[in-house]
């Protein structure tokens, strides 16, 4: 089982970009995984995070890329926002397997859009392809994740309807907010 910290005590993180425009797709999220490594790897190798009251070195290379993710299941999590599991494609998963067998004792850590969300600590492999992010993630990044993946278990038909349902209701929104602008501009002539 592998266990889970909480982040709270990160450095700052960066600021999220924001919100995409009206009837635009959302941007995408930039979603990668780093191992654990050594100060003695310099900053040009590693860089560091400060967990708990221990800073830690990570890798600056990553072990997955968000383009290798197949799928996501969102949930809400114990801080308020959401977490979810990334499903990755068959190269990534192999590559997630041994790296988690070589690295066992040590902490992965989630870097979504070039702030960290969680870390979990190995002390098993990871066989099965997916890699979970306990807490974290806002609400906006889970709609960009839904635009860019099917859901897990969600067939491409199911997700392509789901994202015209999307596109349906914002036009929708995107009207209605139009009209209570003219009823508000109306109201103040």
């Amino acid at each position: 089982m592998i266990r889970r910290t909480l982040l709270g005590l990160l450095a700052a993180s960066l600021a999220l970009p924001a919100a995409s425009g009206m009837g635009k797709r959302p941007e995408k999220n930039r979603l990668t995984f780093h191992l654990e490594g050594d100060v003695s790897d310099g900053p040009k190798m590693v860089f560091p995070l400060q967990m708990g009251n221990k800073k830690r070195f990570f890798k600056k290379s990553p072990i997955t890329f968000t383009k290798e993710i197949t799928s996501l299941k969102h949930f809400r999590s114990e801080d308020g926002n959401y977490g979810a599991t990334f499903t990755f494609n068959k190269a990534a998963s192999s590559r997630i397997a041994a790296l988690t067998t070589q690295n066992q004792g040590e902490w992965l850590v989630a870097m979504l859009n070039g702030r960290p969300v969680d870390g979990v600590y190995i002390d098993q492999p990871i066989n099965d392809g997916r890699l979970v992010i306990w807490q974290g993630i806002k609400q906006v990044e889970i709609i960009r994740f839904e635009y860019a993946f099917p859901l897990t278990g969600e067939s491409n038909k199911e997700w392509k309807t789901r994202l015209k349902g999307h596109e349906k209701q914002r036009k929708e929104a995107i009207k209605a907010a139009k009209e209570a602008q003219k009823e508000r501009n109306r109201r103040k002539s």
